[in-house]
């Protein structure tokens, strides 16, 4: 099945009153979070960029303890207290995308039961409707792995050719004068039919191509050829989600039964250069998550937020790092779930029934993400209090 095929499951979304529901307030909130914005002087522009920068900072440190060391289970802090890594001996040998929902499904059930007794013994309170909830809510995956699920790979010649005297390399594709660009995509969009979409746009042909990658498991079919990013990420993320879940469900004949799946896609590129690339770079409306690249997610903005998904993607990538080394160790780590330690950290931070929902068509947008996020963060400010310090300092004093 192609990308093109894979996302049509969606065609039909449109049509489900909660996603409708959803697109109306998404477009309302985004509409609002502009107008603040316009309506706010420098100085204020300033402050709400800082405030989100702070938290940027939060998850950058959240993730960096709460990652995994050694044989402990439990670490880290609500939505990534129970992360555990999915490891095999050997790269995983794709056939197609229905492969990889299978491989999905079995590591969740698998780990899910290995691990069932662990939390029994850690919490106090009675945790049985959570555990046959589903210890995991979330899965991150790197974004290869869909590159290799989709066949998204071509010959090096098929990407790096000349155009009209200029040698173009895609990952250095913004380096290029717009001529040279659009003349490259018109001869570029022809050689490549891997993605099975004729509606493909510039953009998004170029996402692809500046992520593509030259590593690649160690598997012979690959040899001379290179991988092209996916596209549409927050698409295949919510088919995902609800692939992978009915599999859940189906497999364990409801033992296990999630109310709903996240699924996060993340690539491990620097992302300054795709940021540019989509209309970021100089834009204070969309500002970077520096750690990586967070191509989509499933479940809504408010069901999942974006910050939650940099956070996973974080520890996500510093548990595969070891698959640099794995044909050495043998050790693969092409995903990883996610859980929380206790049910009621589930239920205050994230909407356990509509993680699968589509957020929006395309990949991860920051300047969408970021002015959904104006109304909360404007109002946060509202109540910050900064000229009181003189006065409370002087009541201090005997």
């Amino acid at each position: 099945m192609n990308l093109k095929d894979y996302i049509g499951f969606l065609n039909n979304v449109g049509d489900d009153e909660t996603q409708r529901s959803w697109y109306d307030r998404l477009e309302q909130q985004v509409e609002l979070g502009l107008n603040i914005y316009e309506g706010m002087d420098p100085v204020q522009r300033q402050r709400l960029r800082n405030e989100f920068c702070d938290r940027i900072r939060t998850e950058e440190l959240k993730a960096w303890y709460g990652a995994p060391e050694g044989e402990i289970l439990f670490q880290g802090t609500s939505i990534s207290s129970l992360t555990i890594p999915a490891v095999f001996e050997s790269p995983l040998e794709l056939s197609g995308i229905e492969h990889l929902e299978e491989v999905i499904a079995n590591s969740y059930i698998e780990l899910h039961d290995r691990h069932t007794d662990h939390v029994r013994k850690a919490i106090v309170e009675d945790v049985e409707d959570w555990i046959a909830s589903g210890l995991y809510y979330g899965i991150s995956i790197a974004s290869k792995l869909l590159s290799q699920a989709f066949h998204l790979s071509v010959p090096a010649d098929d990407v790096v050719f000349n155009v009209d005297g200029h040698h173009v390399d895609p990952h250095e594709i913004i380096s290029y004068p717009q001529s040279i660009r659009e003349a490259y995509f018109e001869q570029v969009r022809d050689r490549l039919d891997c993605f099975g979409l004729h509606d493909i746009n510039r953009e998004e042909l170029e996402s692809g191509l500046i992520l593509a990658d030259i590593s690649k498991p160690h598997l012979t079919r690959f040899k001379g050829r290179i991988f092209l990013a996916p596209i549409r990420c927050n698409e295949i993320a919510c088919v995902l989600a609800r692939h992978i879940r009915r599999l859940v469900i189906e497999k364990t004949a409801g033992r296990i039964s999630p109310p709903s799946l996240n699924v996060v896609i993340t690539d491990t590129d620097t992302p300054y250069t795709y940021h540019h690339l989509v209309g970021g770079n100089g834009n204070d409306l969309a500002p970077v998550l520096p750690g990586l690249t967070v191509l989509g997610s499933s479940g809504t903005m408010d069901a999942f937020r974006w910050l939650y998904s940099y956070r996973v993607s974080l520890i996500s990538q510093k548990m595969m790092k070891g698959s640099l080394y794995s044909e050495v160790h043998r050790r693969f780590i092409p995903f990883a779930f996610f859980g929380v330690l206790v049910p009621r950290d589930a239920e205050i931070l994230l909407n356990m029934a509509h993680l699968d929902m589509l957020r929006y068509r395309g990949n991860l947008n920051s300047q969408m993400e970021y002015c959904y996020l104006i109304p909360q963060l404007s109002k946060y400010l509202e109540h910050v209090q900064v000229s009181t310090f003189r006065e409370s300092f002087k009541r201090r004093l005997c």
